[in-house]
């Protein structure tokens, strides 16, 4: 609770028009019923530019923008003390939510995300309005790939690092918790 991590800008997680993967597993310790809820991981530079996943009326949610546009998850209510394995996935124009594998919300759109000059915020979005995490992360993964484009069973061993991650975390992690994986030196020093 309170606890975050931050990484600096990077053109990694310019994510434009292209096809990219954010997903992690996360273990709520409470869940927020009203909104704003928790931010879980996004960008924000100031008032203006911003993207973020987060957790609020006990659901997911993705937002963006400039151009602005949002996705709500639709049929699982969130739980505490209950791993989930989340995924948002972009595959041409079409965004979509999977929780634990399974299809969790969807939407088209073909605009362009907005590239935020700000720090990548773990465990909290940089929005004031919003809450720090009060639970878990681990395995968390940026790719520049749609690395899921149907209902799937989530991995429950460490992934690894291919040539599309762009981040990876293990928060057990021999190398140390916030230290990158992937490749990419994406650490949180």
């Amino acid at each position: 609770t309170g606890d975050y991590l931050t990484v600096p800008d990077s053109s990694d997680w310019a994510f434009a028009d292209n096809d990219f993967t954010i997903e992690f597993w996360i273990y709520f310790n409470s869940v927020k019923t009203g909104h704003p809820g928790y931010g879980l991981i996004g960008q924000r530079t100031g008032s203006s530019a911003r993207w973020s996943i987060y957790q609020s009326n006990s659901i997911l949610n993705f937002y963006s923008n400039s151009p602005e546009f949002s996705l709500e998850g639709t049929s699982t209510t969130l739980s505490a003390a209950q791993w989930y394995h989340v995924a948002f996935v972009r595959d041409g124009d079409d965004f979509e939510f999977f929780l634990d594998g399974v299809s969790d919300g969807t939407m088209t759109d073909s605009d362009t995300m907005v590239d935020v000059a700000g720090v990548l915020g773990i465990g909290y979005n940089e929005d004031s309005g919003y809450s720090k995490l009060d639970g878990y992360m681990d395995e968390i993964r940026i790719s520049n790939s749609a690395r899921y484009t149907a209902n799937f069973t989530p991995s429950t061993t460490a992934f690894t690092a291919d040539a599309n991650t762009m981040l990876l975390i293990h928060s057990n992690w021999d190398g140390g918790l916030g230290a990158d994986s992937s490749g990419n030196y994406n650490t949180f020093t």
